[in-house]
């Protein structure tokens, strides 16, 4: 799989992150749901298996993470930088980890690092109980109440610079990570920095 040789990445190729804040409305609504935050937070990976993980490699990072919001602007925008930090610092520890070496990209690594965020907002109508949902109301009375929560999700992507064909970077490796946006910053933080070992604990690298 390649995409276009584009950092600045469409919202479109997001899907499957809408499909999990999707699960955890629906777990949400459940009497089954969890009972903390982070009991939603999802973790999905998925990798090349043509390509050798087991070889160490030359990276390099961004200095920060980009806002995805829709837009295709030649100035990206970025996410608050305490979230950037921590998750560009968590994605250095893995691979540091893993014996690869952090280089400049401008002096060609091997593997690029790309690293995205977005977040969404859904609301939700809950009737009364015994109200059929539809029917007359005084003018700006509206019963039952409206509930929502707001999801944030991270993509990262391992790419190879020197495997463009055509103008396009093959991607060996993706990383979507998606939760609730509650609690305090070091909360969030924290399940950032347990999200992201959990996808480095998943193939290929738990080899």
């Amino acid at each position: 799989m390649a995409y276009a040789m584009k950092y600045i990445l469409n919202v479109k190729r997001f899907d499957f992150l809408f499909l999990f804040s999707f699960i955890l409305f629906v777990a949400g609504c459940t009497p089954e749901g969890g009972q903390y935050v982070s009991d939603y937070d999802l973790v999905y990976t998925n990798y090349s298996p043509d390509y050798d993980f087991n070889k160490t490699y030359s990276y390099s990072l961004p200095d920060r993470v980009i806002k995805i919001d829709g837009n295709d602007d030649d100035d990206p925008e970025y996410i608050d930088k305490v979230y950037s930090d921590a998750i560009l610092s968590n994605l250095k520890t893995n691979l540091d980890a893993m014996n690869w070496t952090q280089i400049d990209e401008s002096e060609s690594p091997e593997i690029v690092i790309v690293a995205s965020a977005f977040d969404k907002s859904f609301y939700y109508y809950f009737p009364p109980p015994g109200y059929p949902g539809w029917g007359w109301w005084y003018p700006g009375y509206f019963p039952g109440y409206v509930g929502g929560y707001k999801t944030g999700s991270i993509l990262i992507q391992m790419t190879v610079p020197n495997g463009a064909i055509n103008n396009e970077i093959p991607v060996i490796w993706i990383c979507g990570i998606n939760g609730l946006l509650q609690g305090s910053t070091n909360y969030i933080i924290d399940r950032i920095d347990r999200n992201l070992d959990q996808a480095f604990n998943q193939a290929p690298f738990n080899n």
